[in-house]
C-alpha cells in the first residue's frame, strides 16, 4: 500500500489532468478507502443542525446526559497511544491533541458536551446557569467536589481560574476568551457571578474547553507545577510521567461523575491508564496487534486497511470539530494583500481530488474556516471550484501575470498526510505561476505563536488549524481571523469582518447570531482569509476485544463525535 500511495504522490507532482488523476487513484485502490473500509455507510452523512449556546432569555438547567451501559466489564488496565507526548499537563497551556485527551481525564470543566446527536451541554462542576442581566451570568456549583489532593472546589476556585486565564504574563491558551471579563463575584461558596464589559452569549461555553485547576496548590507551588504534576477533580488522577516513554493515571474512585445519580454512574471503570507516545503509524499498529496498545490515535488510511480483516481490531473515524487551512499572510505589503490574488490561490488548488486520493474520503470539504457543525455555516454554499484558468486570469488582473515567489511555512502538527497535502498544494500553485518554497518546522516548535509574540510572523503561506468543542464560531473566527485575535497568525485584516464577528459575540439572542456569522463567513469567502480545505475526522485503532464499548473508548482518548450522530 505504501508503494501505491507513493504512486499517487508522483501523479500529483507530475500533474496529470483531473480526470487522469482520479482514474490513477482509483486504479491504485485509494478512492474506495475511508469510511467504507470501516463498515460505515457509504452515503454522505446528513448535515447536522448547528449546536446552539444557551439562550440568554431563558434560565435553563442542563439536562443530565444518560451514560451508555457497557456490554462487558471494563478491563483492569488499558494502554493508549498518541503520536507524541503532550507539551504540558497544564490544561490552561497545552492544546496538542495528546494534551487535550489527557487533560480531559485529569480535569473537569464546569460543563462538558453530551455524546448524543445534539451535543447538549451537561452539568459537571456547575449544575446550572442563568443570566442576571445582559452583562452578568450566574453559575450554581456542584457541592462536595474535591481535587485529587483533597483541596475543596468552590466559587473562590472558579474566580481564581478565570483570573489565571486573564494573566498575560502566564500566556494561557484561551486568554482571548476571557479578556472581556471585568469581575468575578463570589456570592456564596457555591454561587459565582461573572460580569463582562459587554454582553457575552458564549460565557457557559468557555468553561467546556477551559478546565478547572486547584487554587491553593498552584498558589503554593507556582504556576509551573501543573506542567509536570497536574492535579484536577477529574475521573483519573496523575501518577507518573516518564518523558517520551509513558504517562500513568489511576481511577479517582471518589469522582463525582461515577456516583449515584451522576451522568457516568453506570460507566465501566478502567482502574489504570497508561499513555505511550509512538511516533510512527506502523509502530502503533504493530503494538495494537501484539496487545501492547489497546487504542491509539491517529491511524492512517493504509493502517486502517491493514487491520480491517483482523476480527479483534477495528479502525474508526468520527468527525472532529477541527479544520485545517492555509493561512495567507497580510503582514507585509505585497501580492498576498490583494483580494484577487487570494481568490486565485483558492481556485488554483484541487481540494476535491486531494480529498478523494490523499485523504481517501476521510474528511469533509468546506468553504470556510469552520465546518458544518458550527452555527452560521451554510450547507448550500459551494467551496471554490478547481479552476486554474480562472486563477491565472485573477493573477494577471492583480498585476502578477507571471506569478510570484512565496514562503510556505509548514509547522508539523501531527495531522494525517500533512506533508503530502502541503506538497500537493505547492505543486498546484506552481502550475499557475506561484512558486511556494516549503519551509518545515519541528513539532516542538510553536512557530506561529513565537513569531507573533516576537512582533513578527509568517510573510507568505502557513499551514494552520483550529477547532473547539464549544462548536461556536466565535471561538475560531475571533481568535484566528479577527485583526486583534491572539492566533491571527496570517494578520487577516478586514474591518467589516471584524465588525460582524464583534456583533456576533455581543448578541445574546442565539437565533439572531446565525445570520451574523453566515454573513461573516460569506465575507471571508469573497475576501479569502485562507485557502480553505476540509473538516477533519478523528481516526483511531482499537483492540475491540479488550475495549468493545464504543463510548468509553472514545472518551478515554478525549474524542467526541462532532458529526450529525453520536458514536
Amino acid at each position: 500500500m505504501r508503494e501505491e500511495r507513493n504512486y499517487w504522490i508522483d501523479v500529483l507532482q507530475k500533474r496529470l489532468s483531473r480526470r487522469q488523476a482520479l482514474r490513477a487513484a482509483a486504479k491504485a485502490g485509494l478512492g474506495m478507502t475511508g469510511i467504507t473500509l470501516l463498515g460505515c455507510a457509504a452515503a454522505p452523512a446528513p448535515t447536522p443542525t448547528p449546536a446552539k449556546a444557551p439562550s440568554a432569555a431563558a434560565t435553563p438547567t442542563p439536562r443530565p446526559q444518560p451514560s451508555p451501559t457497557p456490554a462487558v466489564t471494563a478491563p483492569a488496565s488499558a494502554v493508549l497511544s498518541y503520536a507524541a507526548d503532550p507539551t504540558s499537563l497544564d490544561t490552561h497551556l497545552d492544546s496538542t491533541r495528546s494534551g487535550v485527551g489527557i487533560h480531559d481525564l485529569i480535569y473537569d470543566g464546569l460543563f462538558r458536551r453530551g455524546r448524543n446527536p445534539k451535543l447538549d451541554l451537561i452539568p459537571c462542576l456547575a449544575l446550572s446557569y442563568r443570566t442576571v442581566d445582559d452583562l452578568t451570568w450566574e453559575f450554581k456549583l456542584r457541592s462536595g467536589v474535591k481535587f485529587h489532593n483533597g483541596e475543596e472546589f468552590n466559587a473562590e476556585v472558579v474566580k481564581f481560574n478565570v483570573e489565571r486565564q486573564q494573566d498575560a504574563a502566564f500566556k494561557p491558551r484561551y486568554i482571548t476568551d476571557f479578556k472581556d471579563i471585568t469581575e468575578v463575584k463570589v456570592m456564596d461558596p457555591l454561587t459565582v457571578r461573572i460580569i463582562s464589559k459587554t454582553p457575552d452569549p458564549t460565557m457557559p461555553l468557555k468553561f467546556i474547553q477551559s478546565m478547572v485547576v486547584p487554587m491553593k496548590y498552584v498558589k503554593e507551588k507556582g504556576n509551573a507545577i501543573l506542567t509536570t504534576d497536574p492535579v484536577g477533580t477529574g475521573p483519573y488522577r496523575f501518577l507518573k510521567w516518564v518523558k517520551d516513554e509513558r504517562i500513568e493515571l489511576e481511577a479517582n474512585e471518589g469522582w463525582w461523575g461515577w456516583q449515584k445519580g451522576a451522568p457516568w454512574e453506570k460507566s465501566a471503570v478502567i482502574k489504570k491508564l497508561t499513555f505511550r507516545p509512538i511516533p510512527q503509524d506502523a509502530g502503533r499498529i504493530a503494538s495494537l496487534r501484539t496487545g501492547e496498545v489497546d487504542i491509539f490515535h491517529p491511524i492512517s488510511v493504509e493502517g486502517a486497511k491493514a487491520i480491517k480483516d483482523d476480527p479483534n481490531l477495528e479502525a474508526r473515524y468520527v468527525r472532529s470539530a477541527s479544520s485545517p487551512w492555509i493561512g495567507i499572510s497580510q503582514l507585509e505589503p505585497g501580492p498576498l494583500r490583494n483580494k484577487q490574488v487570494r481568490q486565485a490561490l483558492n481556485y488554483a488548488v484541487d481540494v476535491d481530488t486531494m480529498l478523494k486520493t490523499i485523504m481517501a474520503g476521510t474528511a469533509e470539504r468546506q468553504y470556510s474556516a469552520v465546518g458544518p457543525s458550527y452555527m452560521g455555516y451554510d450547507p448550500n454554499r459551494k467551496p471554490y471550484p478547481y479552476d486554474p484558468k480562472k486563477a491565472k486570469e485573477l493573477l494577471a488582473a492583480a498585476g502578477y501575470p507571471n506569478g510570484f515567489e512565496v514562503v510556505f511555512d509548514n509547522p508539523e502538527r501531527g495531522h494525517p498526510y500533512q506533508k503530502e497535502n502541503v506538497q500537493a498544494i505547492a505543486q498546484y500553485l506552481a502550475e499557475v505561476g506561484v512558486k511556494a518554497k516549503i519551509v518545515p518546522h519541528a513539532t516542538a516548535e510553536d512557530f506561529s505563536g513565537k513569531a507573533k509574540q516576537a512582533g513578527t510572523g509568517p510573510v507568505g503561506l502557513i499551514y494552520g488549524t483550529r477547532g473547539t468543542s464549544t462548536l461556536d464560531p466565535d471561538f475560531v473566527l475571533y481568535q484566528s481571523f479577527h485583526s486583534q485575535g491572539s492566533e491571527n497568525y496570517s494578520y487577516y485584516n478586514n474591518p467589516e469582518f471584524d465588525r460582524l464577528v464583534e456583533e456576533g459575540r455581543r448578541t445574546m439572542d442565539q437565533e439572531k447570531r446565525v445570520p451574523i456569522y453566515r454573513k461573516a463567513l460569506e465575507l471571508a469567502f469573497d475576501d479569502p482569509a485562507a485557502i480553505y480545505l476540509w473538516q477533519w475526522t478523528y481516526e483511531f485503532g482499537i483492540n475491540k476485544k479488550k475495549l468493545p464499548s464504543a463510548q468509553p473508548r472514545l472518551w478515554l482518548m478525549g474524542l467526541y463525535d462532532y458529526g450529525p450522530t453520536g458514536p
